[in-house]
């Protein structure tokens, strides 16, 4: 068996810890959810993915999901069904649509603390929790629209699940009962983003067998009752949705599964190294305990049991290695591996010498300390002429930022040695998570650039329920979100090119047909960029233009000036 305390008494800690505890608890929720509903949504996934639910609550079928009206079969529905509930109860807004991802990202951090408790001790659920809640990247995805995050929770459910149900006493109700959970978190997992859930716990077990030769785990997985709880969970909807729409089944399983990890096919392939930078930029600020942390805990496994530190290895390994041959390469693709990582870590500082510790703490410190230096000094015009505005904006919030995490790492090197490690990684934890926080608020500045919503602010007033809407040659996907309306789309395919194959009446393929539609409808409205916009003028169409942002023209008939 591995060391773990699961079982073993512990002091009742004193009232003013508690008060102490719940106040941090208060602290991190409130910092977590703050900024949920403070930004507009940015294009493309957080318009996609909020439209999608949005248009399940306009038509009332939560069975075939659409985008723009058009069937959208890329993923499972789990996120949207959760999304329009949540407007359902909240109205739709930007909060409601992100609250989905910004819950199941909180509910990690709890997650980890617990398993962090289970597996070791409760000091290192806890420290792994303030690791967790304070990672640049986990904060990131955690506070965007995307099925990343969702993803994640119910990976760290079904890995975590299995390890406790590996350390509890076999033919135990807890290794039955945690093995039952471990399958329900992969069965969400697989509503949440299709058959990953299945291979990357899958390989995880077989790299770890292959790597330590222990089999145990092969024999308490319970997979008969799992598999039954696995498919009554996931079944229904693939079934009906199958059965409403005949060619899902191979667009998902085949085209969206395989085709995505072994051609170019989505166009997203990168280097092998692609993961590599962005794991060491997205555990900041503990990137660099990370290494060290890895030999220490691989090395403090030598029980004959199942091996929870090196499993949680292969488990990071596995995620991250899967990701690294596909041709679809994504940055949140790597966020399942982080409560994992955080645990690691944490674990590992509690058999670090607190000199060392202290080390990396200042080497923190000026890391983040010289970046933000860095950002504070440089020229107007880094991203381009025309993104001026933008840096002017974001370069003070985002040097503020990196600040306030650059004090917090040099206030907890300082204070380790007199308040002790778990106070220094409170604090350090608390203080990132504040200072990326403001990272994160600040980003709504983005939607100068990736967003339409001042664009829909504009011409909501002048657009009627009998206006006939139409994307000429693009789509933007926060548009139909901040209007309420769907898109005839022109000329314009992109990733709605299967679901337009089934229902092609659902576009107009070129510019010459839409020019047709132009004539006869009665109250157009097309949005364009400057380019179309010229061709249009080049043939003397009549057109009257209502509103302009960005590279976007919005034109109707000059009659329908309002």
């Amino acid at each position: 068996m591995p060391e773990s305390q699961a079982d073993l008494p512990i002091a009742t800690p004193p009232r003013w810890l508690k008060i102490i505890f719940i106040g941090l608890v208060l602290l991190v929720t409130i910092a977590w959810f703050a900024t949920l509903g403070t930004r507009r949504l940015l294009e493309p996934d957080e318009g996609r993915y909020a439209e999608i639910s949005r248009e399940m609550v306009a038509t009332g079928d939560w069975v075939t999901p659409r985008l723009n009206g058009i069937k959208y079969f890329e993923k499972p529905a789990l996120q949207y069904w959760a999304t329009a509930a949540s407007y359902k109860v909240l109205g739709q807004n930007e909060f409601s649509a992100r609250l989905w991802t910004g819950l199941t990202g909180f509910l990690g951090i709890l997650l980890t603390l617990f398993a962090g408790r289970r597996l070791f001790d409760l000091r290192t659920g806890y420290a792994a929790a303030a690791i967790l809640s304070s990672c640049l990247i986990y904060i990131i995805i955690g506070h965007i629209n995307t099925l990343d995050m969702s993803l994640s929770f119910f990976l760290e459910l079904t890995v975590f699940g299995f390890l406790i149900a590996q350390t509890s006493p076999p033919q135990s109700h807890s290794e039955r009962n945690w093995m039952y959970a471990a399958w329900i978190g992969a069965a969400l997992a697989f509503l949440s983003k299709g058959l990953v859930a299945i291979i990357l716990p899958a390989l995880t077990l077989v790299v770890y067998t292959a790597v330590t030769r222990e089999f145990s785990a092969w024999k308490r997985l319970h997979i008969m009752k799992g598999l039954a709880l696995f498919l009554l969970i996931t079944a229904p909807w693939i079934i009906v949705v199958s059965l409403r729409n005949p060619e899902f089944p191979f667009f998902f399983f085949v085209h969206e599964h395989f085709a995505r990890f072994l051609t170019t096919v989505h166009e997203r392939d990168a280097p092998w190294w692609y993961f590599l930078p962005l794991l060491a930029v997205g555990l900041m600020p503990w990137t660099s305990i990370a290494f060290p942390a890895f030999l220490t805990s691989w090395r403090a496994d030598t029980s004959s049991g199942i091996q929870v530190r090196r499993f949680m290895w292969m488990w990071v390994i596995s995620v991250v290695g899967f990701f690294s041959i596909s041709h679809s390469k994504l940055p949140p693709y790597i966020i399942p591996a982080f409560p994992a990582l955080a645990l690691l870590i944490a674990e590992a500082m509690q058999r670090m010498n607190n000199s060392r510790v202290r080390i990396h703490f200042l080497i923190i410190g000026v890391c983040v300390g010289a970046l933000s230096l860095v950002i504070a000094l440089l020229p107007d015009d880094v991203a381009g002429q025309r993104s001026v505005d933008l840096v002017i904006t974001l370069r003070p919030r985002l040097a503020l930022s990196f600040l306030i995490v650059t004090l917090s790492a040099i206030i907890a090197a300082v204070s380790i040695k007199r308040m002790g490690l778990h106070t220094a990684v409170a604090i350090l934890g608390l203080g990132a998570l504040s200072g990326l926080s403001v990272l994160v608020y600040s980003s709504d500045a983005l939607r100068t650039t990736r967003s339409e919503v001042e664009l829909a602010e504009k011409i909501k007033p002048m657009i009627q329920p009998y206006h006939t809407l139409y994307a000429v040659n693009q789509y933007s996907q926060t548009l139909p979100f901040y209007l309420g309306r769907t898109f005839n789309l022109v000329g314009y395919r992109g990733e709605l090119d299967f679901g337009l194959t089934q229902e092609p009446q659902l576009w107009t393929q070129n510019i010459d047909a839409f020019l047709t539609r132009w004539t006869t409808d009665t109250h157009p409205v097309a949005i364009m960029e400057i380019p179309v916009l010229n061709e249009l003028k080049q043939r003397g169409i009549p057109m009257q233009v209502l509103a302009t942002d960005n590279d976007l023209i919005v034109i109707t008939k000059p009659q329908e000036q309002p």
